[in-house]
């Protein structure tokens, strides 16, 4: 099973998936939506985080629409030898950082993985729909905000909208999708 890059430099390339993953890729459809959203002003050389990684192929399209850098966490290790292969063969390896890590926990060593004075610009939060972990993580992102530009924006995709936003983050917008919602959340 494989899913292609949409569009920028590495636009129709395969991302192969580990084999037996039990998980889904971000659809087409949301990573358009997605990138709409941001805009190509907004990725143009931004620091990307791609939390909840999976296939990674979100980060690998921010890297393809003219992201500087793509950090992948994950915590599978079949997952992240996956995307550290995509990454090599499509010869970008140099602008993605894969951390294998706990993302909940550990969130703190994405700083030690940024060089000095480098900060994230945008973050796509995809926790697994079975095991909803956005509030834990929406609560180490606020315990760990100087990892984050101040006018950072996340975008969370969960299954339904979440009801459960901790204090210093805000919705700023939310859309449906037909199995998903994709909310962006801002500092406030």
């Amino acid at each position: 099973m494989s899913v292609r890059i949409i569009t920028g430099t590495l636009k129709g390339r395969e991302v192969f998936l580990p084999k037996n993953c039990r998980f889904r890729p971000s659809t087409h459809y949301l990573r358009e939506m997605l990138f709409s959203i941001i805009g190509p002003d907004r990725i143009a050389a931004a620091v990307f985080l791609d939390i909840f990684a999976g296939t990674g192929i979100v980060g690998m399209e921010a890297i393809s629409r003219g992201a500087r850098k793509s950090v992948f966490l994950e915590k599978s290790h079949k997952c992240v030898e996956s995307i550290r292969s995509n990454l090599a063969r499509f010869e970008v390896a140099d602008r993605g950082i894969v951390l294998k890590m706990d993302a909940t926990r550990e969130l703190p060593a994405v700083g030690r993985a940024l060089e000095s004075r480098e900060v994230v610009d945008l973050a796509f939060i995809d926790p697994p729909f079975s095991t909803p972990l956005e509030v834990p993580l929406l609560a180490a992102i606020t315990r760990n905000r100087h990892l984050f530009a101040s006018d950072c924006r996340f975008f969370l995709e969960t299954r339904f909208a979440p009801d459960d936003i901790p204090d210093g983050l805000l919705v700023a917008d939310q859309r449906k999708t037909s199995s998903s919602v994709l909310t962006t959340l801002v500092f406030g």
